[in-house]
């Protein structure tokens, strides 16, 4: 029998009603959401394993830290992570590209800069060799220019 892959977020109360269930998804679905939260998570955030996390995001307010050195942390860290805490996925080959981004705002009198990085992964699912393919985009910081 198949284990199931339950959607994020999890919603106890549903259980809690007559007949009530919590929802799935596919196995790349629950991957992606797995994911997510390993680039999303600080190394030390979690309290049950200092090891699961980012450490790109120790980082975060280190001015010195230049975006090449920022991706290579970040894909090092990302590709630990997938190895020790996403199992389903074999052979990852990842990418992070910073860039920058300007937005002008009507009720503002200044321009904002914010650092975004896109995330690509590709890999293969262990269980039935089918091609995984994830990416997202990210808001690292936000900067003022007036």
């Amino acid at each position: 029998m198949d284990t199931p892959n339950y959607r994020m977020p999890f919603v106890p109360s549903t259980l809690m009603t007559e007949g009530g269930s919590i929802d799935t998804c596919d196995m790349g679905e629950s991957i992606a959401h797995n994911i997510m939260l390993l680039i999303t998570t600080k190394k030390g955030e979690n309290r049950y394993d200092e090891n699961y996390g980012n450490d790109v995001w120790n980082l975060e307010f280190d001015n010195g830290i230049t975006s090449a050195i920022w991706e290579s942390v970040f894909i090092k860290s990302l590709r630990r992570q997938i190895q020790e805490y996403e199992p389903r996925i074999v052979n990852p080959q990842i990418d992070a590209h910073i860039q920058f981004v300007e937005h002008s705002y009507d009720t503002k009198e200044h321009t904002e800069i914010k650092k975004k990085v896109r995330i690509a992964i590709n890999a293969k699912m262990e269980e039935t060799g089918e091609r995984f393919s994830f990416s997202t985009e990210l808001f690292l910081s936000p900067m003022s220019i007036d």
